[in-house]
């Protein structure tokens, strides 16, 4: 009787292994939303943000027009 309760268990255990399988094949999530954007770093105050969101002038990326301007002012 022991053995035929060891086979059930062990038919359980295959079972519920292959049906994991089966279904992590066929679970990729699809991807929402925007893609992943470049992140730059603000050359006043070094705040990392998209670089669709920054302002670039003179090849340096700022994270407000407030800051490029006391950027330009500074180097008066």
């Amino acid at each position: 009787m022991t053995k035929y309760l060891l086979l059930i268990v062990l038919g359980l255990c295959v079972w519920w292994i292959w049906r994991k399988l089966r279904q992590t094949d066929h679970t990729t999530p699809p991807r929402h939303g925007r893609e992943a954007e470049r992140m730059v770093q603000c050359a006043r105050c070094g705040v990392n943000q998209p670089i669709g969101e920054s302002i670039l002038a003179n090849g340096r990326y700022y994270c407000s027009a407030a800051h490029l301007r006391e950027s330009r002012s500074d180097d008066v």
